[in-house]
Parts: C-alpha cells; structure tokens; sequence
C-alpha cells in the first residue's frame, strides 16, 4: 500500500508534485501535475483514470527486486516487480477499475555506453511487459529505448502526458483530447 504520505489529495494546492527515483505519488485533479525528471535507465510508468481524474506516477530504478528483498520491503518503487503492483492496487483501493486506466510508460535509454552486460534500461523495460501482462493491463502509449534521458508530466485534469527528451522541446505523448475519445468510447463499450 502507498504510505499516506505519497497520496496527493484532492484540492491540494501544489501544482507540480515531484516524483523522485524509486518514489510513487498517486492523486486526483485538481491537484494539476505528476512530474519526474532525468529519466536515464529508469522508467516512468503513469496510470490515469479518465473517469475519476486519478492517477499515478512510478519512477522505478531497477526490473527485480531478488537483488536485495529488504530494501523492497522498505520501499517497493525502486523495483518494477514491486512497484507497479503496489501502484495499480493503489489505484484500485482509490476507487479505479482496470479498464479505465490509461497506462504510459518513458525512459529505459541506455545511458553512458551501457554494455550489453548491464543493458539497465531495456531489463527495465522488459520487466515492465511482463508485470504490467499479469496484471491484464496493456500499455496505450511508450516512449522508451534511444541514448536521452527523458522528463515526462501528467495532467490529472486532461491524462494528457508531455515528455521532454535531452534538451528538445516538450512534445506531447498523449493529447488530452485522445483522451477524451477514448474515455467517450469506454463509456458506451462499458457503461
């Protein structure tokens, strides 16, 4: 479960709430904007909820959590095989159903000539894939791989997701009115 202190309440009055490495925030609009940074090797994982205006930020650091059990027990975001679990039954207890959730994920580039050895970024990503298909949840949108860290935000108003790559502009990676039509075809599909 996400301790109480990384819920961002509805109402609160910050506009941007950082989400550092190995760090998870889950909260509603108004609370505006999720936000991490410098995304290397880490990904980002972000689920939103059309219907509820909820979602969640994940920045996780490493694919499994074998490499040292105690440290997952004291914080579970570091590692995708137990942060994305605890972020989606975050997200079910606030109130989610699976089929509402839209899920993005950004980063896993391969930083500093990673040998084909360590390759951090694309373990990332593959044990992303798999956690994310036990769960019965498929990714709408992803920009991962490449040699740039990546700094992403997401609106809890819209869904929509910006993502700075390196030093380029911001660019969009999902656009609040896809968005839209999306949650208006749910909704008939799914009542």
């Amino acid at each position: 479960m996400i301790p109480p202190e990384t819920l961002v309440q509805a109402g609160a009055r910050q506009n941007v709430i950082v989400v550092g490495i190995g760090e998870c925030r889950v909260g509603c609009a108004p609370a505006n904007t999720l936000s991490t940074f410098a995304l290397g090797s880490c990904i980002a994982v972000m689920a939103w909820d059309w219907k509820l205006k909820l979602g969640g930020l994940l920045h996780v650091m490493l694919p499994d959590s074998s490499v040292d059990p105690v440290k997952a027990l004291s914080n579970p975001y570091i590692y995708v095989d137990t942060g994305v679990p605890t972020l989606f039954r975050a997200l079910v207890a606030r109130g989610s159903a699976k089929r509402q959730l839209r899920w993005c994920l950004a980063g896993g580039a391969a930083m500093m000539g990673d040998s084909s050895h360590f390759e951090i970024g694309k373990r990332n990503h593959l044990a992303l894939k798999k956690v994310l298909w036990r769960l019965g949840v498929f990714i709408n949108e992803e920009d991962v791989g490449g040699t740039e860290s990546r700094s992403v935000k997401l609106d809890l108003q819209t869904g929509q997701i910006d993502l700075r790559k390196g030093m380029a502009r911001e660019q969009i990676l999902t656009h609040a009115a896809l968005n839209s039509i999306k949650a208006e075809f749910d909704e008939k599909e799914y009542g």
